[in-house]
């Protein structure tokens, strides 16, 4: 793994209500099938009901931050795989008005979540959601800013408030995901690297991640889907792609306007060199139903992808 790949060290957005499996509700619903202005709405009206909580403005924000990645394009696997070529490239721009309300849902997530650490110091739920509203922070600072080491160092406390939670209650399944994905990041870094994370109190261990990993995508009731597509891009960047095809492959039918998991049905497929069902798969992508996916975007995928054909 190059050099900053071990950065994505707080990648697990959009957080759910404990005790039911929220992906199909109104917001979380068109979240993952890309319909961020419409999850945005849904979001701020919650975090805008008199009784809301942190999780609510944590929602709102991280439906921010993924509608301006998702402009930009940079919501594509191929981030994921190599975090060190996408942060050589220029930083995305977030408008002054989103950034503004980003970065005020936030505020309001973690005061909520502090009162009620306060109140409860063995409140899971309250670390948890101050948690994921350091991972949004995280995910700008990495994502949006390209600003690595403020990522590292905010990913790091929700790492830490995330082990706290876990220890509070042990059955917060999705307090797992963020601490898996820094031990198996930090437990591929070659010997030298893996001493930053000794520095700090973390060495990393990579089957003890992937573990972790795997727990959330088959348990996980908040954060399953972000667990199953971090899942299925380590199964395809170790090699896995009978795994890694099976869980997107149920990702595309489960969200059927997201291009984006019928697009890495396509390259997980030609990874494996079975090019006609890789054809067949890309061709789904004209399909009226991905309204998403504009036509010079779509252009733009169909170029890279005939390059790869022929490669």
């Amino acid at each position: 793994m190059r050099r900053r790949a071990f950065l994505a060290t707080g990648l697990a957005a959009f957080a759910a209500p404990a005790a039911e499996d929220y992906r199909h509700t109104p917001g979380f619903h068109s979240l993952y099938n890309l319909d961020y202005d419409r999850a945005i709405e849904v979001f701020e009206a919650q975090s805008l009901e008199p009784e809301a909580d942190g999780d609510s403005h944590n929602f709102l924000a991280s439906a921010l931050l993924f509608r301006t990645l998702f402009r930009a394009d940079a919501l594509d696997g191929a981030v994921a795989l190599s975090v060190s070529d996408y942060l050589h490239k220029p930083k995305v721009a977030m408008s002054t008005s989103d950034r503004s309300r980003f970065l005020a849902a936030l505020s309001k997530a973690e005061s909520i979540s502090r009162a009620r650490i306060a109140k409860n110091p063995n409140s899971a739920e309250a670390l948890y959601t101050l948690g994921e509203a350091y991972t949004n922070r995280a995910n700008l600072a990495l994502l949006v800013d390209k600003e690595w080491r403020a990522a590292l160092k905010t990913g790091g406390e929700a790492r830490t408030l995330h082990t706290q939670a876990l220890e509070k209650d042990k059955t917060l399944i999705d307090a797992m995901l963020v601490p898996s994905i820094h031990e198996y990041v930090v437990g591929n870094l070659p010997i030298y690297l893996k001493a930053l994370g000794f520095l700090v109190g973390f060495s990393g261990d990579r089957e003890k991640g992937l573990n972790g990993l795997r727990m959330v995508a088959a348990k996980g009731l908040r954060a399953k889907v972000e667990a199953q597509v971090l899942l299925a891009l380590v199964d395809r960047r170790e090699d896995r792609p009978k795994s890694a095809l099976a869980i997107m492959r149920a990702l595309a039918g489960e969200f059927p306007t997201n291009h984006l998991y019928r697009r890495e049905v396509a390259n997980i497929l030609l990874d494996s060199k079975r090019k006609d069902e890789a054809r067949s798969e890309f061709a789904e992508l004209g399909d009226p139903r991905y309204r998403f996916l504009k036509p010079q975007r779509l252009e733009l995928y169909k170029r890279e992808f005939e390059a790869r054909l022929r490669a």
